[in-house]
């Protein structure tokens, strides 16, 4: 069987997108396919031959790359695999990267949401049972369960609020402040503590990621309202997103006065190299030193 997709390559400097990088031909005839690659507004200012990575729907494969001139280059590579699911990067000099990522990768975030939803609801019980029996207290933490989901959702809507009421009054007079009904905020979250770290504590499952005494909580794209609005934009970083959906959590921690966002992901130093492009510039696991191969987590600073 005869398949056909065209994959859109893209221009990312430091996490950010900046446009359209060309495009990427796969073919697939039965068990074997076609890669062909056409880099296309790469900065001029880049020459070279620079490898290219790609994922082929069993493993990630690195080849001896592609040369780019003037900002265009060309790429082609017979694959014996399947060719499903497939995902290409290119590293560039300067902090820059082309990727692009097939309409049927399990990491795009358009279908990874549906398929993590899916995947959530169904194992949602499974996982707690699993929990649980890891937890010496079951009964109690059975107990607090419902009470720690409201807290969550709680915490969350008034953050929601609060952010809210601060962009209202920016953006209207006092005038109009005084016609908005005071009905429309929602009230303070009764034992809502003062310091924030220490809500955030109460409000989430703890972890100990580095198995010390280091407390870190468990977090999903949708919690990062708590974090300052100027964070908030990592809920759409294709890194974060790649490594949440592969492991269902990112993590969060404060280390002496230092908030620290984390990408659970396995080491390498490609992987490094990638994420640094994303704005995660440090990667810890137990045990200090990261060997290949070894999990852990991608880390970068934020504040809440």
């Amino acid at each position: 069987m005869y398949q056909k997709e065209i994959i859109y390559m893209s221009l990312y400097k430091d996490g950010n997108r900046l446009g359209n990088a060309g495009f990427l031909k796969v073919e697939k005839r039965g068990k074997e396919g076609n890669l062909d690659l056409t880099v296309k507004n790469a900065p001029r200012s880049i020459s070279g031959k620079f490898p290219v990575r790609y994922y082929s729907g069993t493993d990630w494969k690195e080849t001896d790359g592609i040369a780019v001139r003037e900002g265009s280059g060309k790429w082609e590579k017979k694959e014996e695999d399947s060719l499903e699911r497939v995902r290409l990067q290119i590293l560039l000099p300067g902090g820059y990267l082309i990727e692009g990522t097939s309409k049927t990768a399990e990491d795009r975030p358009e279908k990874a949401k549906e398929a993590a939803s899916l995947e959530k609801e169904k194992n949602a019980e499974t996982e707690r049972q699993e929990d649980d029996q890891a937890v010496s207290v079951q009964e109690v933490k059975e107990e607090e369960e419902p009470k720690r989901q409201n807290r969550q959702v709680e915490y969350i809507a008034v953050e929601r609020s609060r952010q809210q009421e601060t962009v209202t009054a920016q953006e209207t007079t006092v005038q109009e402040m005084q016609k908005v009904q005071p009905s429309m905020s929602l009230p303070p979250m009764e034992g809502l503590k003062e310091d924030k770290w220490e809500q955030i504590l109460d409000t989430y499952d703890r972890i100990h990621p580095y198995g010390d005494e280091r407390v870190y909580v468990k977090l999903e794209p949708r919690d990062f309202l708590i974090l300052s609005s100027k964070y908030q934009h990592l809920v759409n970083n294709s890194f974060l997103l790649h490594g949440f959906y592969n492991y269902r959590h990112v993590i969060l921690g404060k280390e002496k006065e230092t908030y620290y966002l984390g990408v659970p992901g396995v080491f390498y130093e490609r992987e490094k190299m990638v994420a640094l492009m994303f704005g995660f510039e440090a990667f810890e696991c137990a045990g200090g030193e990261p060997k290949a191969g070894e999990f852990g987590y991608y880390l970068r600073r934020v504040e809440l």
